[in-house]
């Protein structure tokens, strides 16, 4: 390698999402330093930094040969922006003690500058790495690096607004795009690479927002000009993306609103997010587009204006969009204590609006637009009861029959809040999947319902491991209908997890029929099955059927095969009255001859 080493080691921050299948937009900014310096680097994620050289790392003459590669290098740029472990499907961020092994393996005379939310979090909490040459941003890692490239000095900076404008554009060309692991297949079809943009930095609340969260602590909010934003996507599409969500932004619905400044809940401004969403839309190159956060109180207070935006937001968005809202907790103390950014009346206000304009499904068969809810364990205030008024609110907006798409339950991050009653926490987390999650999957996604594209990531288990990224027998066509169990989730927001009970080759796309609910996820079986191909696995996914008719049809069609080896069956019927069924159930829906 020569030049820089850009190593994404993704965040997941309020207003900024970048693990896989997303590509984040601080790390593109850091891209577009190098590119608009036509400054030769290398991008790399950390799950292929896993991949290539982990073991190395751990045998003494590879790791001798690993520093040898790396001497070349000009010096290295990290980006690590999540902090609490979680549990994501196809990436997993970089942990503190991975930080602290790339950090001892490189060069001790080469530059190295860390940036990202987490290095925040991790120097507070006392990190101290053994290295000579490494510096901590602390400000927007891509302005750091670009006085360092010109002043040779390391010096805390902020991007100007010209700055962030090119480095958008510039980043939407480079490898951290083109070179992206999820961009295109290994056999040439597009990914699921999905682009977050960011629309506006900061919140309208920076005069008195949420304690836990740093958007506000970036003062009054800086908008991107609408023609920045559709420029900087076109150069994406133009580079191969296909997938796009506006997420860099506390709330959709205040996008250049007016008063700012002056007005506690300022008026959502319909027009200048009309313009971004319809102007995106005029490229038919983009296929999903979705949006992130929504403000509730802003809702609830400006609806007339809201409206609006909600009504274009479901005219644009593919179905499946999910708007975040934030309520953190139903309990007013805790509400008041950490300047929290709406309360229950508001919320369920908000939650309604969306639920009236949003559930029509869409040609995924899923809801055009739906809320999403956030909660967060150990803000200052909270008590049991708190808890108890969380899940009160929860079961209202049940009683009410309003659908909620997503409930994220969470611990707060940083200094300065309580700590979490570790057996309260987990009993609430359980009722809420229980009593709350699961009935309203059961509403949202009936079985029989008809979901398209789903992509399929991970075998046996929900997190995608390196050996199967490394295994081209995963993605073996040979395999498909085998025992086992597969994954998937279609591209989007918050998409709902899949799990099929037999192998299908990853990285492929399949319609499902959904045939059972768990708490988080839904179970299904690909539609559209040959009744003559099918094989015993597939046929047992289908509700009805069970592993005594599917071996009777399987026996069946052996024997018709030795006269008609191309279509043993007719008929679908004639495959179900041979195995002596008298109840189809979804088999007609999910079989053809």
């Amino acid at each position: 390698m020569e030049g820089w080493l850009v190593l994404d080691g993704y965040e997941d921050e309020p207003a900024a999402f970048g693990v896989p299948n997303y590509l984040g937009f601080h790390i593109r900014y850091i891209c577009g330093v190098l590119e608009s310096r036509g400054i030769p680097y290398t991008y790399m994620t950390v799950d292929q930094w896993r991949l290539k050289h982990k073991k190395r790392l751990s045998e003494p003459d590879e790791r001798a040969a690993l520093q040898r590669e790396l001497a070349n290098l000009d010096g290295a740029v990290v980006l690590a922006g999540s902090v609490v472990p979680g549990k994501y499907v196809r990436g997993t961020p970089i942990s503190r003690r991975e930080l602290d092994e790339f950090l001892a393996i490189l060069p001790h005379e080469q530059p190295v500058i860390a940036g990202g939310w987490a290095i925040r979090h991790w120097r507070y909490d006392g990190w101290i790495p053994l290295r000579a040459n490494l510096f901590c941003a602390v400000q927007d890692t891509d302005a750091t690096l670009d006085n360092y490239l010109s002043s040779g000095q390391w010096k805390h900076k902020r991007r100007s607004p010209e700055q962030w404008n090119e480095w958008a554009k510039a980043g939407a060309k480079g490898q951290c795009v083109t070179a992206h692991p999820d961009l295109v297949t290994e056999d040439g079809r597009p990914g699921p690479l999905t682009y977050e943009v960011e629309l506006y930095q900061g919140c309208v609340r920076f005069k008195r927002g949420c304690k836990f969260c740093i958007e506000p602590k970036k003062g009054v909010p800086i908008w991107r000009e609408e023609e920045d934003v559709i420029t900087e996507i076109t150069t994406a599409l133009d580079n191969g993306v296909h997938h796009v969500r506006i997420g860099g932004a506390t709330d959709i619905y205040t996008y250049k609103a007016e008063g700012v400044v002056e007005l506690e809940y300022p008026v959502p401004n319909p027009e200048p997010i009309a313009r971004v969403l319809h102007g995106l839309r005029e490229d038919e190159r983009l296929e999903i587009l979705h949006v992130d956060n929504g403000n509730p109180s802003i809702v609830a207070e400006n609806l007339e204006p809201a409206t609006e935006i909600t009504r274009t937001l479901v005219e644009t968005l593919s179905d499946g969009a999910v708007l975040s809202f934030g309520l953190e907790s139903a309990d007013p103390r805790v509400h008041e204590e950490n300047w929290l950014n709406c309360d229950s009346a508001q919320l369920k206000t908000a939650i309604r609006h969306i639920n009236e304009h949003g559930r029509e499904r869409g040609e995924r068969g899923l809801p055009k637009l739906l809320p999403g809810l956030n909660f967060i364990a150990g803000l200052n205030g909270e008590t049991e009861q708190s808890y108890d008024l969380n899940r009160k609110l929860l079961h209202s907006l049940r009683a009410e029959g309003l659908w909620l798409r997503r409930i994220n339950i969470r611990q707060v991050e940083g200094q300065g809040f309580q700590p979490i009653p570790e057996d309260i926490f987990r009993a609430f987390k359980k009722s809420v999947r229980e009593e709350i999650d699961k009935p309203l999957l059961e509403e949202m996604f009936p079985v029989g319902t008809r979901l398209t594209n789903v992509w399929w990531e991970t075998h046996e288990d929900r997190i995608r491991r390196p050996e199967q990224v490394l295994n081209p027998e995963h993605r073996d066509p040979a395999i498909h209908g085998r025992s086992g169990i597969t994954f998937g989730r279609q591209i989007g927001a918050y998409p709902i997890l899949i799990g099929i009970p037999y192998q299908i080759p990853l990285e492929t796309e399949s319609d499902i029929i959904v045939t059972g609910h768990g708490m988080r996820s839904i179970s299904g079986v690909e539609s559209h099955l040959s009744i003559n191909t099918a094989t015993q696995s597939q046929l047992e996914a289908i509700p009805g059927i069970g592993s005594k008719a599917a071996w009777r049809i399987i026996s069946e069609r052996a024997k018709l095969a030795r006269k008609a080896p191309e279509r043993p069956f007719d008929s679908v019927e004639e495959a179900l009255e041979a195995a002596g069924l008298q109840s189809y159930g979804l088999s007609l829906e999910v079989l053809n001859a």
